[in-house]
């Protein structure tokens, strides 16, 4: 005998610890969550997290239904569903790892000098290999020449500037 339950009363049977209800409403709505899921056109490794983030949802769902506010039980999941399918696609990363690197066979990498720049002062030689080459600090450098902090900081200002003016 089988018997056919609308979802207001499997939400009741699942509030009341049924696991029979909870098991049968996952059957249930386990294609309108991977439906979601392919509609976000995700890799396959990020299907299946996706999918258990929607039976979790689900699981929420069931505990804050409230039918007082005249939606079904269908569109309710389905809207809290779709928001946080959205944010946690939003918080994908954007680049792509590959297991295979045979893309780069054939690849040429040249390396490129830094062009030869001449500079007017000592100081801006100093600043040039210090904090662009190096990459040291500006506190570092100052104690390094004896100068001042504004001294370096403008200094700077006139390497990038020549800099632009060669690149």
């Amino acid at each position: 005998m089988i018997f056919v339950m609308n979802d207001y009363e499997l939400i009741y049977l699942i509030r009341q610890h049924d696991q029979t209800a909870f098991h049968y409403l996952t059957k249930k709505y386990s294609r309108l969550i991977w439906k979601n899921v392919h509609l976000l056109n995700l890799g396959s490794q990020d299907s299946e997290d996706f999918y258990q983030e929607g039976l979790m949802m689900l699981v929420k769902a069931v505990n804050t239904f409230n039918e007082r506010y005249n939606k079904t039980f269908t569109r309710y999941f389905e809207m809290i569903l779709k928001r946080k399918f959205y944010v946690l696609k939003r918080r994908l990363p954007d680049y792509v790892l590959y297991d295979n690197f045979d893309f780069q066979k054939g690849v040429t990498f040249i390396e490129e000098q830094a062009p030869e720049i001449r500079f007017q002062s000592e100081i801006e030689q100093i600043v040039y290999e210090d904090y662009f080459i190096a990459g040291h600090p500006v506190q570092k450098i100052a104690l390094k020449t004896g100068f001042d902090r504004k001294k370096i900081y403008n200094t700077i200002f006139r390497v990038r500037k020549k800099l632009k003016s060669v690149l």
